[in-house]
Formats: structure tokens, C-alpha cells, sequence
């Protein structure tokens, strides 16, 4: 309850920060904050124009009526290996994300250039955030969200599968569902002109003006 708790409030910091019919867009946890946002706005007034979300899901975790997901287990193991040595555990996530691409090799070692580039994320930070995909399930919540979105998502992704992505489809009649052959988890990667050329077309599409 208490990682919930603390999703919802950070997803209530960005509402505060966004713009009057904006269009919100999330990758992989992201977009399940972009989906809690967009409900908040929802709720408090505000208009968006749209929602992007790339390799989301309305629920990280398995459950008996949602076999979408990964098993608990999986978090376990990572919550572990954080508290071990953090720079190895974020490594093989990053094999773990491109695991099915066609360009696993390459993405992975652009993921790793930057990892080294970059001071090493705080490991609290990265506990909650497990905690939140642990814990966190929007799905009941969905109807009240009714504003044009695109769905990205990638053929094999490995940490969110794309049937999660099939029945977030089925859940809107105003979503667009675009999957990316032989892409993982970063389908913006995978083929970054395409998709490119989607968000422009989503931004300019009538619907949302």
C-alpha cells in the first residue's frame, strides 16, 4: 500500500506541472505514471489531448485473471540483487530489455555506454520504483480515461508482453495499437524512424485538435 501511495503522489506532482491539453507520453513505467496522470487529470479538470505509451501495461505483476505480466518472483530476485551491487543488477536488466530484438547486440551496448556515462541512479529510487511495479494495478480504473491514445509496443517484449498491450487496445475505442516487428522493449530503438514518423502523425492526427 505504501508504494501505491507513494506512485499516486508523484503521478499528483507531474499533473501539477502539466500544461492544458498536453499530450503525455511514457515508456515502460512511465507510461504506467502517464496512465495514473492521466486518470488524476481526469478527475481534477484538466484536458489532455492525447496519451502515448510505449511498452506500458496497466500491471507489471501476475495474478489469476492476469497472466500478462511477469511473476513476483522476478522483482524478488531484482529487489535482492540491488541491495548486492546495483551496477551489475542494472546490467542485466538492460539484457533483460533487449532480450527477442533484432538489434539486441547493438541496443545493448548503446544502454551500457550510457549506464557507464552516467552516475549510477540512486538505489532507494530504484527500490521504489520496483515497489510500484510490484504493487501498482490501474486496470479497473481505465474507463475514466477517454482521450486518444497510441499504443507502441514491441513484438517480443520481454518485461511487458504485448497481450498487455492487445487488451489496453480492446479496453478504448479511440486507441491505436502500432506493434514494432522484431522489437523488445524499446521499440523507439529498434526503429526510431518510424517512430518518429508515428508521434509526428499522432500530434497532427484531427482527432486530437
Amino acid at each position: 500500500m505504501q508504494a501505491t501511495a507513494s506512485f499516486t503522489r508523484t503521478a499528483e506532482t507531474l499533473v501539477k506541472t502539466l500544461p492544458d491539453k498536453c499530450i503525455l507520453c511514457g515508456w515502460s513505467l512511465g507510461g504506467m505514471l502517464a496512465l495514473q496522470a492521466a486518470l488524476l487529470a481526469a478527475q481534477g479538470g484538466k484536458t489532455l489531448r492525447g496519451l502515448i505509451l510505449v511498452g506500458s501495461t496497466p500491471r507489471f505483476t501476475q495474478g489469476v485473471d492476469w497472466p500478462h505480466a511477469q511473476p513476483e518472483s522476478l522483482l524478488d530476485t531484482f529487489i535482492a540483487a540491488l541491495a548486492t551491487d546495483a551496477a551489475v543488477t542494472l546490467q542485466r536488466f538492460i539484457a533483460l530489455l533487449n532480450q527477442g530484438d533484432t538489434q539486441a547486440r547493438a541496443l545493448g551496448r548503446t544502454f551500457l555506454k550510457q549506464l557507464h556515462a552516467d552516475p549510477l541512479p540512486d538505489t532507494a529510487t530504484l527500490l521504489v520504483g520496483l515497489g510500484w511495479l510490484r504493487d501498482v494495478d490501474l486496470r479497473q480504473q481505465l474507463a475514466a480515461i477517454d482521450v486518444p491514445t497510441l499504443l507502441v509496443h514491441g513484438e517480443h517484449d520481454p518485461l511487458m508482453p504485448l497481450h498487455a498491450a492487445l487488451w489496453l487496445n480492446e479496453q478504448w475505442p479511440n486507441a491505436q495499437l502500432e506493434v514494432f516487428s522484431g522489437a523488445a522493449h524499446a521499440p523507439f530503438l529498434n526503429d526510431p524512424e518510424r517512430f518518429a514518423r508515428l508521434i509526428a502523425d499522432f500530434f497532427h492526427a484531427p482527432a486530437i485538435h
